[in-house]
């Protein structure tokens, strides 16, 4: 079998673990977590995290930015 990702031959068992083990973090695991930690920013209410008022004054807040996204 040849691993067209790595560019090289799979030939015994133990190559093919490794392949699928490789596949499956990359294809999988990888874009998963990725897709879960922007859907828990953009879900979770975050205004329980006390900042100053001049830390609210820089810039727009988590909740301005959501709003804007999903108009």
């Amino acid at each position: 079998m040849f691993d067209p990702l790595y560019e090289e031959i799979v030939t015994n068992t133990s190559d093919v673990m490794v392949y699928m083990v490789r596949h499956l973090f990359i294809e999988l695991v990888l874009p998963l977590s990725i897709f879960l930690s922007v859907m828990l920013t953009l879900f979770l209410d975050w205004s329980w995290i006390p900042i100053s008022s001049i830390e609210r004054d820089r810039g727009n807040s988590l909740e301005e930015v959501k709003k804007h996204l999903f108009e």
